[in-house]
């Protein structure tokens, strides 16, 4: 996704107006301790409370709220709709379109 569909034209106008973007690297220990990686984990277990991944979780940071989540589905070719959708749905619901 990060190289691939948030460099698309209208997922990064998107992204870039509404969005600060933050990660939890959860799938790889790779570039992370330890004690990194079982940090990220129950974070992600906290906000998301699923292992999957890759799966998004979008918070009001004004108020800490989760406003949506969305588990990437499907095949290469509706990933880029689909994410703008949900995109789109959160800015809407937020009220920051």
């Amino acid at each position: 996704m990060e190289e691939t569909i948030f460099l698309e034209q209208a997922v990064a106008s998107l992204m870039k107006q509404h969005l600060v973007e933050a990660r939890l690297h959860t799938d790889s220990p790779k570039h992370l301790t330890a004690e990194q990686f079982a940090n990220n984990r129950a974070a992600q277990a906290e906000l998301a409370g699923v292992k999957t991944n890759p799966y998004f979780v979008m918070v009001d940071p004004a108020t800490g709220d989760k406003v949506g989540e969305f588990a990437l589905s499907g095949g290469f070719g509706v990933w880029p709709s689909k994410w703008t959708e949900f995109l789109q749905r959160m800015i809407r619901k937020t009220g920051r379109g």
